[in-house]
């Protein structure tokens, strides 16, 4: 019987008999067959119906690669990364010049990082380029060099090309990078329409940032219930930004009569996983039910810079309703007016004009009324830790405080080298 039989009887029975197909396979490969060692090399990587051995594994697939083989190529050089990168580098470009696009994107993903081997930007995007004829992956990756000039000139209006092509083949990616070009006019033309239209496509494949772009356009639209849903989506698979959202339309009755205990229950699960504007918002609407836990969250927001904790915390404090020295109380609330606050800047405006910050602070003069431009009417209520969160445009947030994803250079991109049969 000839190699390429033997090989075709594993390929029929690896999926219910994996041990009986790398049985076959290594009986086809000790004939010379090419395919049977590459795919036996693969089942010795991932221990698939034969023990996990590498050492085996790079054994079949040097065979294998010798014999021109592509896809061996490019798994013995995943192999190789970790014991001498310029061989792994070496292979991956052999594949790539004999046209597969795996090899491509390998090699150009070891080249634009320097992984082991001299950083060559150009040549990375020269290989990508190739591949991005007929690889969206390869498109998507060449597109995020191009928009952000990593090691390259920039050319947005070539990366918004390509990320147009890998939407257009079903990216989701893609389709998200694309829209947040074509709504902030990033290198290209702003088109709001079509942005939309991008970030509902990639939002209805899964992507929770897309899903905050559209529930955040919807509900400036006032289309509450539609932007609900792709907030929901996003909240249960756990996206914190969506939970809070979630919880502010409850509190301001776009979802029809307030509900706080569930808006208290949205904020509860994002604030327990770390997000500032939450440990914020809930330390605000805990002042008046549970004064400790209130102070706690407050002041993990305010530590990591959030302004409006900053200026609850500092009015908490001038209010008597916790203890802090009278020196960090006026270095929030001056931090919390650099920001923008502007409660905290006519806090400071009344302290000052009453003659208040030297005898807070009588050995170091922060702030004269002549440092702050009043923002607005002095503080007149009793609360003046109360707060009226969503209008308030602090950074990562949009009014009236819906929170939205915005472009991010470190935005995760496909292409990460790993071993692959197909």
């Amino acid at each position: 019987m000839e190699a390429s039989e033997i090989r075709k009887m594993g390929d029929e029975v690896r999926g219910e008999d994996p041990g009986r197909a790398a049985e076959l396979y290594r009986q086809a490969s000790d004939l010379g067959d090419a395919d049977a060692s590459s795919s036996l090399g693969y089942m010795y990587i991932v221990g698939e119906g034969v023990p996990q051995d590498t050492v085996t594994a790079a054994e079949y697939l040097k065979r294998a690669s010798d014999l021109g083989n592509t896809k061996a190529m490019c798994n013995l050089g995943i192999i190789m990364m970790g014991i001498d990168p310029s061989q792994a580098l070496t292979l991956f470009e052999r594949a790539a010049e004999s046209g597969y696009e795996k090899g491509m994107i390998n090699a150009a993903t070891m080249l634009r990082g320097g992984n082991g081997v001299a950083a060559d930007p150009e040549r990375a995007v020269m290989w990508l380029e190739r591949a991005a004829a007929t690889s969206t992956e390869a498109a998507g990756i060449l597109a995020h060099i191009l928009r952000t000039g990593e090691g390259v000139f920039p050319n947005k209006p070539r990366a918004a090309e390509l990320y147009r092509m890998a939407a257009e083949a079903g990216d989701p990616d893609s389709q998200y990078d694309l829209a947040m070009m074509l709504d902030a006019g990033d290198g290209i033309p702003v088109d709001r329409v079509e942005a939309e239209r991008w970030f509902r496509a990639s939002a209805d494949q899964g992507d929770n940032d897309a899903r905050l772009c559209i529930g955040g356009i919807l509900y400036e639209r006032g289309e509450f219930s539609e932007a609900e849903g792709y907030f929901t989506d996003a909240a249960l698979d756990g996206d914190v930004k969506a939970m809070y959202n979630l919880a502010l339309m409850l509190m301001d009755g776009s979802l029809g009569e307030r509900d706080e205990n569930k808006a208290m229950e949205w904020m509860e699960m994002a604030s327990d996983a770390g997000f500032v504007y939450a440990q914020s918002m809930l330390g605000s609407m805990l002042i008046d039910r549970d004064i400790e836990r209130a102070e706690t969250l407050l002041r993990s927001a305010s530590d990591a810079g959030e302004p409006t904790a900053m200026y609850n915390l500092g009015a908490l404090a001038l209010s008597g309703r916790i203890e802090m020295p009278d020196r960090d109380v006026i270095k929030l609330l001056t931090a919390s007016a650099e920001a923008g606050i502007c409660e905290a800047r006519d806090l400071l405006m009344r302290l000052s004009s009453q003659g208040m910050l030297r005898s807070l602070v009588p050995d170091q003069q922060i702030i004269q009324a002549g440092d702050l431009v009043p923002a607005g009417q002095v503080l007149g209520h009793e609360s003046v830790w109360t707060l009226d969160y969503g209008a308030v445009n602090t950074e990562g947030v949009r009014r009236p405080g819906i929170v939205v994803a915005v472009a991010d250079e470190e935005r995760p991109v496909t292409g990460d080298v790993e071993p692959r049969e197909r």
